[in-house]
């Protein structure tokens, strides 16, 4: 019986550890974090690196595997957890949050308010930098960002940049 229960037991210890992996099996590799193109490259998310570096969807995918809330803020609404259709982030978080679109659906809907969800870019980065900076990844902008032609045309950089031979004695 000792025996029984001790395969048992391995084999359970062995099924909690490869099926986070096998279930990653069927993710991108990479996923392309591109909605700020018109003024950046973009940025190429190394998504099985990230899942065997972290072992846990949730640590970046946090309100969608169905998982309780797990903030006392939350609890209010989201008593039980739910499984969502999409597991990017463009799923909840808004591109725009600010449009006059986005605002109108937020009063008209009190179950979607969420004054405090940030929008698409700031999620990226509270979630990327909050974590990098923990850990020792990447911080700096140019690190994961490189401008486009349009994007140095907008800031005026690089080939786009004001001739300092022609700007008056003020830099301007």
């Amino acid at each position: 019986m000792r025996t029984f229960t001790t395969i048992c037991g391995i084999l359970i210890g062995v099924l909690a550890v490869l099926t986070p992996i096998s279930k990653a099996e069927s993710l991108p590799d990479k996923i392309n974090i591109d909605s700020l193109q018109n003024l950046y490259a973009p940025v190429v998310f190394g998504h099985a690196e990230h899942i065997v570096r972290e072992r846990d969807c949730a640590v970046c995918h946090h309100h969608t595997n169905g998982a309780p809330a797990a903030k006392q803020l939350c609890i209010g609404c989201h008593r039980g957890g739910h499984e969502v259709k999409s597991m990017g982030c463009k799923g909840c978080h808004d591109k725009e949050p600010f449009s006059a679109e986005s605002v109108n659906q937020k009063f008209q809907n009190n179950l979607i308010f969420h004054q405090d969800k940030p929008g698409l870019k700031a999620s990226y980065h509270l979630s990327c930098l909050g974590c990098h900076q923990k850990k020792g990844g990447p911080v700096g902008c140019t690190d994961c960002h490189s401008l486009t032609d349009s994007g140095e045309e907008f800031y005026k950089s690089g080939k786009h940049a004001p001739d300092p031979k022609k700007a008056g004695k003020s830099g301007h």
